[in-house]
């Protein structure tokens, strides 16, 4: 079994930043594992602002991390998912070239990042029918140069920034937005704000024709053929845990002490997969923290 000084576990912003701090302070063998067949994570769709200082896209980000992370010699594995961390702090993994394989961690950090609630997280109701999306599969639609729909609803507003500008400049119809409260930002989509309203069920037949919503006894139809679910994002705690790490109930994610480290002795977490962050310079500060803790 190989063995390394630090498993990274996620190849986003987290991940890419302390697999870099973790060379600037001279650790020797360093692994990074990321599922997707590319670094970036996130960033890779994030054409919105990112940091709190200046007007940085994640896009652009992620041209300048890629850029410090090649810098160093940092063995990656891509296409690869972490199923669990064992007993004696070995990664599970399994990939399509090495199949299932058992890594040895001296230190792990999880850096999984976030995830968004899904239509099952959300308990929604309705007919099985195509054109119901999360903001972020929305994000993939249109980085193909396709568009997710013509007339489209939107349940909440929170990741509403990551697609505004797609939106616009698709032309795309907002018939609605669902929220919980009038002081809401709608980029200018749409007048229609149902303030408290819920989705009663959708209907359709091969694709979404039409949503009832409502609000005490009141009803009202919609018709549309794209529901979009701008839900809050979450941490991903899938990995911590299928590996017995104990999750903090309000972010979803692993919990961490004072030193970021989980509930199993060296295995840390750091990133959205512990709590969402607001802006990059926040995880950087994160990161910086972590590996300075781990090195000392």
């Amino acid at each position: 079994m190989q063995t390394y000084d630090l498993i990274i576990v996620g190849g986003g912003a987290a991940g890419m930043l302390c697999a870099i701090e973790a060379k600037k302070l001279a650790m020797n063998k360093v692994l990074l594992i990321e599922k997707d067949n590319e670094l970036g994570g996130a960033l890779s769709l994030g054409n919105y602002n990112i940091s709190n200082e200046l007007k940085i896209t994640g896009k652009y980000y992620k041209k300048y991390l890629i850029e410090e992370f090649e810098k160093f010699d940092i063995e990656t594995k891509l296409n690869t998912m972490v199923l669990k961390i064992e007993e004696d702090n070995s990664v599970l993994c399994t990939s399509p070239a090495n199949g299932v394989e058992k890594i040895k961690g001296k230190k792990i950090i999880l850096a999984n990042g976030a995830k968004e609630g899904s239509r099952k997280a959300v308990n929604m109701v309705g007919s099985r029918c195509s054109g119901i999306y999360t903001v972020g599969m929305a994000k993939k639609i249109f980085s193909m140069d396709m568009i997710p729909g013509r007339k489209i609803l939107i349940d909440g507003s929170d990741t509403l920034y990551m697609i505004e500008k797609e939106l616009k400049r698709s032309n795309i119809d907002v018939v609605g937005i669902i929220s919980n409260t009038e002081d809401i930002e709608t980029y200018g989509l749409t007048k229609d704000i149902y303030v408290n309203y819920e989705i009663k069920n959708i209907e359709g037949k091969g694709r979404v024709e039409s949503v009832i919503i409502g609000k005490e006894d009141e009803e009202v139809q919609i018709e549309c053929d794209t529901v979009l679910f701008a839900r809050p994002q979450l941490s991903d705690g899938l990995v911590a845990m299928r590996s017995g790490i104990k999750l903090n109930p309000k972010t979803t994610g692993p919990q961490v002490n004072e030193d970021y480290m989980t509930s199993k002795e060296n295995v840390y977490a750091c990133g959205n997969g512990i709590y969402i962050h607001n802006y990059i310079e926040e995880i950087e500060k994160e990161c910086s923290e972590l590996i300075y803790k781990i090195c000392r």
